[in-house]
């Protein structure tokens, strides 16, 4: 390739003001952080995934006094071990996780995986480890998605609240 063709493709992709060009925008810049990127990042901070809250399943938004704390309490945690755990107070749609792949669960923890029952990943928490088990905070029970995971994605270490959001909006508007 020329380099007088390059100049030109890069005026067209970052200048030009057709509808043409912003379509060819968007859709190279999708594809750079989709697969250069995000991998990059990825390989750079050692996380195995970065995740968008799409669901209401983790949020504490009125029945966690039933499905949280007396769900643990049931197990014979303790309030203290119970607010312990990580993000006690919940994951909300809109937040971001990111994602660290590890083989060390604990009860409490919030994990990210597949299971054969549902398409899309699960962020839910560990409420037994001997077999892997999990439950949303905000669902009454576990399902069978909870109790077959089929590929553990990895270990929940911090989240991002709101940045999300457009992400979940594509998802919602679009289902993507």
């Amino acid at each position: 390739m020329s380099m007088d063709f390059l100049k030109k493709l890069w005026k067209f992709y970052w200048n030009d003001d057709s509808l043409l060009s912003y379509a060819f925008f968007l859709v190279v810049t999708y594809l750079l952080f989709k697969f250069v990127l995000f991998p990059g990042f990825l390989l750079v901070t050692g996380l195995s995934d970065i995740v968008a809250i799409m669901t209401p399943s983790m949020e504490h938004v009125g029945f966690e006094d039933y499905y949280f704390y007396d769900y643990f309490q049931t197990l014979n945690y303790t309030a203290g071990e119970i607010n312990a755990f990580p993000y006690s107070n919940g994951l909300y749609v809109g937040d971001v996780v990111f994602v660290e792949n590890t083989t060390d669960y604990e009860v409490g923890d919030i994990i990210v995986f597949y299971s054969p029952y549902y398409p899309d990943k699960l962020i839910h928490r560990v409420i037994s480890v001997n077999p892997l088990t999990t439950k949303g905070d905000n669902n009454p029970q576990s399902y069978a998605f909870d109790t077959h995971i089929s590929t553990v994605i990895g270990k929940v270490v911090f989240k991002l609240p709101w940045i999300g959001y457009p992400r979940y909006l594509m998802y919602a508007v679009f289902g993507v």
